[in-house]
């Protein structure tokens, strides 16, 4: 997405804050995920030498992100396996990825933990969720 990679670090995220939020239930993690990215206006998403990687399911294909480097990090396995997590800022996301994403049809899966669950939801629902989270913090 950017012309080069985010060599900022996140936030610090403790071995035992990673371990609570994972074993939150998914919708759970979606509202920390919307709290986390209005308060450090960024989402990560995976990245290989093919492009971002999508979640794929019998209902269709998915745009995974996280709130967190370690937490994409965590899921470069299997099919995965060599992606790197990518930053997208917020306003990135909001004004050209999410448009992009709803044009071609795909969907958002938010936070998948390491079983692939997480909220799968549309960019326009993100779009609105995020925009009333960060006008909420503001």
């Amino acid at each position: 997405m950017a012309d080069e990679p985010h060599e900022h670090e996140s936030w610090e995220l403790s071995v035992e804050e990673r371990d609570q939020l994972l074993a939150t239930p998914p919708t759970d993690r979606y509202r920390w995920f919307l709290q986390l990215v209005a308060d450090w206006h960024e989402v990560w998403g995976l990245n290989n030498p093919d492009g971002w990687v999508l979640s794929s399911s019998p209902a269709g294909d998915a745009f995974p992100i996280w709130p967190h480097p370690d937490l994409a990090r965590m899921r470069a396995r299997g099919e995965w396996e060599g992606s790197t997590p990518e930053a997208i800022p917020l306003d990135e996301l909001i004004e050209e990825l999410l448009p992009v994403l709803e044009q071609d049809g795909l969907r958002l899966a938010v936070f998948p933990d390491a079983d692939g669950e997480g909220v799968v939801i549309t960019p326009g629902e993100l779009r609105d969720a995020l925009e009333q989270e960060v006008e909420l913090g503001g």
